[in-house]
Order: C-alpha cells, then structure tokens, then sequence
C-alpha cells in the first residue's frame, strides 16, 4: 500500500496551513514566519511535525524549540519550530520575538489561546505581520468524514460519521481514538461498511480509561474540578460552579477558558461526550455521590429550570434524595413537551431514592401521554389503592384512568370518574356520556358546572369548556355551532402543550363532526396537522393516523389510506383504535375487490367489536363493518352491533348529524345483499333528515336504488354522484356512476357515464373498484363490455389498443383479471374479452405465449416513447 506523505495529509485536514506546505517546497530558503493557534488536541503538534518534514524532504534540517533550549546557541538564518509557545518563559518569548524581526527569518509557532504569557501576544502579531495565524479548532462534520475515512481505509457510512462527530466533539485526538475503537470492538468492519450499526450505548471501557488517565492527572486541578463538575451535570453557570466549587466567579471565568484551551470542550463550552464518559469512569464512587448531592441541593436552592441539569443527574445515575429531587423537578418540565423524557427521568428519580407515591401520578400522567396506556393504568391504580397519596394526586390519577379507559371502550365508567371530580374537572364527562348516549346527564353536567368566570385562568380550562359544549351542540343543533367550538378547543389544547388527557382528542371530534357534515377539507386538515404535529402525545397518535386513513379513504385517496395502514402496522393497539385499523383494512379491501382480504379484515373488525363496543364517535367504522358483512353475507354477526347503534341514536334523539353516516352505510349493505325494498326505506329514512348536508345523500340514495333496479336517468346520476363528491364522499359518488354505467342499455350513454366516473375518480387520485357485489350487478344486466370504441392503435403498437395494453401491463404485474377491473373500473368480464382479444391479434397459442409476446410488445413500446421523448 503507498503511504500518503504527512504533508500532503496536513494541506488536507488544515486547508489553511496549505500555503506554509507549498512555500517550503518551492522555496525552502525564503524567509517564512507563521502562528498556529488553537487548543489542546486540534493537530498543532502534528503540523508542525508535517512542516519539519516538508524542510527535510527540501534537503533543510529545521530545529525544534522547547523550554530547555538555549536560543543562543542556534546559529541565525536557522528554521525554527516551536511548540506550545505558551509554555515558554517571557525571557523566551522576548529572544524568538527578536529572531523574528530579521528580514531572513523562518520561524513557525504554535501555542493554545489560554494562558497568555507575557510576550505571547507580541509574538504572534510579529509572526503573523505577512500572513493571518493559522487558527485549529474542532472539526465540521466533513472534516470529522475525512479522518474517519483515512483510518478505516473506505468511505465509512453516514451512522459511523455521525457517531464518531457525537462522540469524539470533533477534536481531532478523539476522532482518531473513537474510529479506532470502533474497529478494535469489531463494531465496524472495512470490508463491510454497510454492515455497521450504532451501538445501543456508547461507553469508554476500563483499559481505555486507565491509558487516558495522564489526560486527566496532567490537568490543573481547577480544570479537572471543572471538567468533572460539567460530567457529573452542572450547568456551565457561575451561579452554580462558584459554590460548587469554593471559587469565586473572576477565579472561575480564569479556569473556564483554561478549560477552552485544553480542547475538552467545545467551543460553545459542552463537555465532550468521550471525556464525559472517561471522566465518570475514573471519579470515585463517593467523591461522585457527594459533588452530586451538593449539585442536587444548590440546583433547588437557586431554583430555575432544572432539565437539563437533571437530565445530566439521570445520565450520570445519581442518588440521593436531593437528586431525586431535581430530577422529578426535570419530569415535571418535560411533561408538557416531552413525555417520554419526563417517563424516563420520573423513573430515574425513584431509581435515585424518592418516593415511588410522591410521583406516581405524575408517572401515570407521563406514561399515558407517551402512549404507554397499561403502564399508566397500573401507576395510577397505585395511586388510587395507596393510604397516603394527596389529594392533588388521587384526583390526576382519577383523570388518567378515565381517560384511558374511555380509549378503551368504557366510556360510562369514564364519565363516572370525571363525575367524581366535582367542579370544572367534570367537564370532561359530557363527551364521554354522549358517546354511550346519555344525553339527558350531559346536559345536566354542563348546566351544573361551576360558571366560566371561575375557571382556572389557563388555556386548558377554556378548551375544556368549549369541547364539553360542541360535542353536546353535535346531538342537539345544528353543526355550525358544533364545529366552532370544538375547532376552538382544538386550537386552544394545540397552544397548551402535550399534557393535557382527555377521553377524546379535540382534532378527533372536530374530524368526527366535520365528515357527518361534509366539511371534508377541515377534517382533513384538522386530521393532517394533529398526525404531522403529533399533538396529544402517543396516546392519540395511532387515533389521528387512523382518522386521517379513514378520511383518506372517503374521499378516494386509497394510497393515502394504505399508507396510515401499513404505517400502524402490525403493534398492539387500544381497542377503539383497533376497531378503526380493521375497518379501514375491511374499506380497502372492499374497494379493491380482494374476497380474500375482505374476508380476513371483518373478522378482525367482528373481534375488534366484541372488545370496544359501539360508541358516538366510531359509527361510521361499524357502519363500514356492515357493507362487508352484506358482501360477505355475514350481517347476522353484525346486527347486534347495529341494533345498539340505533338504540344509541335513539337515546340521544336520533340527531342529524349522526344518524345520516349510518343511514348511508346500512343503504350500501342493503344494496350489496340484493334488498332494494330495504335500500328504500333506507333512502326515504334519509329524505326525512331535515338539514341540508342530508339531502345530497338522500338525493343519491334515491339515485341509486333506481339504478339498482335497471332505471338509469344520466342526469340523475351525474348530478347525485357530484353530491357525494362535495359531501366528502367521492368514492361513492364515482361507485354510483360505474354502477349506473353498465345498466343502461344505451351505449353511448355507458361510455359517457364511465368516463364521468373515471373523471371523478381521477380528480381524488382513488381507482374505484368494479361492482363487488350482485346487488350492483344483478344477473339480468347485461355484461359491461366495452362501451366505447378502442382507440386508434399507437404507432409503437399497432397490433393493440392502449386499453389493451394497460391491461397486458397489469396482467404481467401479477393482477388477476378481478383486481385489474378494480384498477381500470371496469368489469372482470371486460378483462377476459380484452385478454381473449389480444391472444387473436397475436396469434397467442396458450397463455405462457401470450405473456411472452406482451413483454416484447410493451418492452417495445416503452422504448418507442422513451424515444420520442
């Protein structure tokens, strides 16, 4: 292997030491004067060894400077190289600085920022009259990239960079020592850099901390005192280091920019992560319990934010009660932003020696916003069962199970614990209580609240307020109000942070409103931020991915939809949030036409049933439930589920906006189990509703069973598709006008209707699939062959249509002649005359033939248009 010269090395890593380098190997009797400025362990000393072997490539013996020369005894005209010039006496400083003044002189100088010797300063601006000092320092991502790349001998991998930069603060020594201990551990292979994968921990191990002790013991001891106050989770503040460490703040400002000098840390004043680590591994045990203990006590006297301070405690496994002090301080500020740190730091505090009690509900509280619901049920329960627990936290830990367990299907029992708070805290209940149809006891929950002006002054107390009255406003008004307030509460609780726990999110019920009303965009958006911004915290991010699936699909994104599916994929979910995972798996499947897949997701979506039963607020997923039930002729094993549903409804007063969503699906299942009689009770049921997003309903409702039963109107059709479309159900409206396409006997008007609901289809990015059911084809309709003509043959392909085509690409996918109709919205029986049609023109014996001949064709066409483009 050729070796790479030490000088070409430096001109890389130091760019600006370029100039020095070329100089001495053109010219290396010119007179040359520099400084190199910069901390400990930034390459100084490598840099000057580089330039002492650039003067004896050059056929020039340069002498090394230290404290022991005798300067006198070096003949003028001499290079010099001098290291650690801030070692050197005055009387030094003031000799080289007076060899410097000749005209002839080479003199190269490093030296640290701190300390500043008399002379130091006057030296360096003497050196540096022709050019700026060359200043080092810690290195930037890319530079960190090239060391490591140098060491191993490949291009590492972007998780190796990033982890050696993390590591090592990019000071150049812990660069070269982190990368070589990744490849002494094994941890990287060279030969397979894609093989490498972050440890879990980072750790310096006890060889490697007793070969760096020198590092440490060479240290001032006020440094060291410095360096292991910062590791040990002092904030680099003199309010806390003075009396940490018996200094006062001029004497500690001296030793923290001694501490800059050293390199360890970084230039922003963090300690780094490999000295951190060496420094808790070679500090005594009690030496360590007792600098902590009284880090502890000076962080609560001082009061301030204590996160970052107990962070470091946590890290650094403090104990003590004063520790644990600090650190369930540092919980409580996580809380609102971070509640998988506040679990961690919690926890951390009992492991310190706090009581478990003292901060079990905040625990429970952290837990269930960080989406761990079993955990947060059993600390609360703690809670509630413990002897001493107070007040404040019996009533969080009552508020936590209630909101849980209304996640899970509870909502009564939810609504009793909000109940049992008495005051504002019972707001809560009315949604609760109106999911299980209690209308009446909502009511008199919101009328007997304590009045607005005595709520507490926060944003939480408001948000509340306006929930409880738009989810109440939802069942006995109109929807405008409704959705006001709960658009209100859902952007005041998106202001107040992730701590707030509820039994339903706020961008839930403004989503669950705004589909029953056919404000398709503002649930969407509502749903859109509440996933992108994870508000809530873990406990409702699987409910707002789902939601916003759910919409996805309503409107024809099936893509989207797919998407949230694969995204939930296959982890434990809470029972509601299940119930909707399996119903949009049953929509999915349902659109696509896959039996199979329809199926195996009811039968999720029956179990699912059977753990959260039907609530307000997941009707339109049951009412999905239903539709595959009729297709899969399974709606006995969905009719108690149903018949709960309209006794919930019927308790609440059969309000608008709830019952239509239902009406709709149990009209889809009707029309799918081939009952037009019931499909029409369901539509005149529908035309009863008295308000306005009703009627498009209605109106399609009534469409469609006409179009059930042969009597197509295209103009009906058009006109009750585009109300669907608006009323934010887009598949729908395109499924109506398929439907109605393959039953009218004129062809033209077929076409014409086809190409609508293509149309229609296309502007929502959904490919309807083709009538499932023999409800929507009955066996009196004639078979949907093509209704139009095929289009002129393309240049590339003369021998086939473009339909034909496409579905020669589909076939060759691997899609049966089933989900290819589903993709292209067209019948299976159209594929089979299209495939039948192009084994003739090709002259196809069999089918293994015929696929053979379709890859060249289409390989050959591909490579036409690409041409032409």
């Amino acid at each position: 292997m050729v070796r790479t010269p030490p000088t070409a090395h430096a001109e890389t890593v130091v760019p600006a030491a370029g100039w020095i380098l070329r100089q001495i190997a053109s010219a290396p009797a010119q007179p040359l004067t520099a400084a190199i400025v910069g901390p400990g362990g930034t390459g100084k000393s490598a840099l000057v060894r580089a330039i002492a072997a650039a003067y004896a490539a050059a056929g020039v013996e340069a002498v090394r400077i230290d404290g022991d020369t005798d300067l006198a005894a070096v003949p003028d005209g001499v290079p010099l190289l001098v290291d650690d010039a801030h070692r050197l006496s005055p009387d030094a400083l003031a000799a080289l600085r007076e060899r410097a003044r000749a005209g002839d002189t080479r003199m190269v100088v490093n030296y640290r920022p701190w300390p500043r010797p008399d002379g130091l300063s006057s030296l360096g601006a003497q050196l540096s009259r022709h050019h700026s000092p060359v200043v080092l320092g810690h290195l930037g991502r890319d530079e960190v990239a090239e060391h490591v790349a140098r060491r191993v001998g490949c291009t590492p991998p972007e998780s190796l960079v990033a982890l050696v930069l993390e590591q090592s603060g990019g000071l150049p020594m812990f660069v070269s020592l982190v990368t070589q201990a990744m490849l002494d551990t094994g941890r990287f292979d060279p030969g397979h850099p894609d093989r490498f994968r972050r440890p879990p921990r980072v750790s310096v191990s006890p060889g490697l901390a007793e070969r760096l002790r020198y590092l440490l013991e060479a240290l001032d001891p006020r440094i060291y005192n410095v360096l292991e106050a910062l590791a040990l989770g002092a904030p680099l503040d003199a309010e806390v280091l003075c009396p940490l460490l018996g200094t006062d703040p001029a004497e500690l400002a001296e030793t923290v920019d001694a501490a800059l000098a050293t390199g360890l840390l970084t230039e922003s004043g963090e300690l780094i992560v490999f000295v951190r680590n060496l420094v808790l591994r070679l500090i005594p045990v009690l030496r360590c319990r007792n600098v902590q203990r009284r880090l502890a006590e000076i962080q609560l006297d001082g009061g301030g934010p204590m996160l970052t301070v107990g962070r470091q405690l946590a890290e650094s496994r403090a104990t003590g009660a004063r520790a644990s002090a600090v650190m369930s301080a540092a919980a409580d500020e996580a809380l609102r932003t971070a509640p998988h740190l506040a679990v961690e730091l919690y926890d951390a505090a009992v492991r310190a020696g706090g009581s478990t009690p003292a901060v079990g509900a905040r625990r429970a509280q952290a837990a269930a916003l960080a989406g761990d619901a079993a955990q947060a049920l059993r600390l609360a329960d703690e809670i509630l069962t413990a002897d001493g627990a107070t007040q404040p936290d019996r009533r969080r830990a009552v508020s936590v199970t209630a909101a849980i367990l209304a996640r899970r299907g509870f909502a009564a029992r939810a609504a009793e614990l909000y109940r049992s708070l008495g005051g504002a805290d019972v707001l809560p209940a009315v949604p609760a209580l109106l999911a299980v149809g209690e209308v009446e006891l909502a009511r008199a929950v919101l009328a007997d609240a304590p009045p607005s002006d005595t709520d507490a002054p926060t944003l939480t107390a408001s948000a509340v307020r306006l929930l409880a009255a738009g989810a109440l406003e939802s069942v006995e008004d109109d929807a405008a109000p409704a959705l006001s307030h709960l658009t209100q509460a859902a952007g005041l609780l998106e202001s107040a942070g992730d701590a707030v726990l509820l039994p339903y999110s706020p961008a839930e019920l403004v989503a669950a409103v705004a589909l029953q009303c056919g404000e398709a965009a503002l649930a969407d958006t509502t749903l859109g931020h509440a996933v992108s911004a994870k508000l809530g915290g873990g406990l409702y991010q699987a409910r707002h991915l789902l939601l916003h699936g759910w919409h996805a699909l309503s409107r024809g994104a099936v893509d989207t939809a797919q998407a949230v599916l694969d995204r939930v994929g296959a982890a434990p979910l809470e029972p509601g949030d299940e119930l909707l995972a399996a119903a949009l798996a049953t929509g999915l499947a349902r659109r696509s036409g896959d039996s199979a897949a329809l199926a195996a997701a009811f039968a999720r979506g029956r179990t699912a049933l059977i753990r959260h039963p039907v609530d307000l607020y997941l009707l339109r997923p049951l009412g999905e439930l239903a539709v595959a039930a009729a297709i899969l002729d399974e709606r006995e094993s969905i009719a108690p589920h149903l018949a709960q549903a309209w006794a919930l409804l019927d308790k609440l007063g059969d309000p608008p906006l709830w019952t239509v969503a239902l009406h709709w699906s149990e009209l889809q299942a009707d029309l799918a189990a081939l009952d037009v009689e019931s499909a029409d009770r369901r539509a005149k049921a529908l035309a009863a509703v008295p308000t306005r997003h009703a009627k498009a309903f209605a109106a399609a409702a009534a469409c469609w069973t006409e179009v059930a039963r042969g009597t197509v109107d295209p103009a009906e059709v058009r006109a009750a598709a585009i109300g669907l479309q608006h009323a934010g159900l887009a598949a729908d409206g395109a499924q109506l006008a398929a439907s109605a396409s393959v039953r009218t006997a004129d062809r033209k008007e077929g076409a014409g209707l086809m190409a609508f609901a293509r149309n229609l289809s296309d502007n929502t990015g959904f490919e309807p699939g083709p009538p499932s059911t023999p409800a929507q084809v009955p066996a009196s309709a004639p078979e949907d062959a093509e209704p139009a003509p095929d289009p002129e043959p393309t240049a590339a392909a003369p021998l086939l249509s473009e339909r034909e085509l496409e579905v020669g690409r589909l076939i060759l996918a691997g899609l049966t002649h089933k989900q290819i109709g589903a993709r292209l919205f067209i019948s299976a029986k159209t594929v089979e005359h299209h495939v039948a049609r192009m084994r003739n023109r090709l002259g196809a014996d069999g089918r293994n033939e015929l696929f053979g001949m379709l890859r060249t064709l289409i390989d050959d066409t591909q490579q036409a248009e690409a041409g032409a483009r």
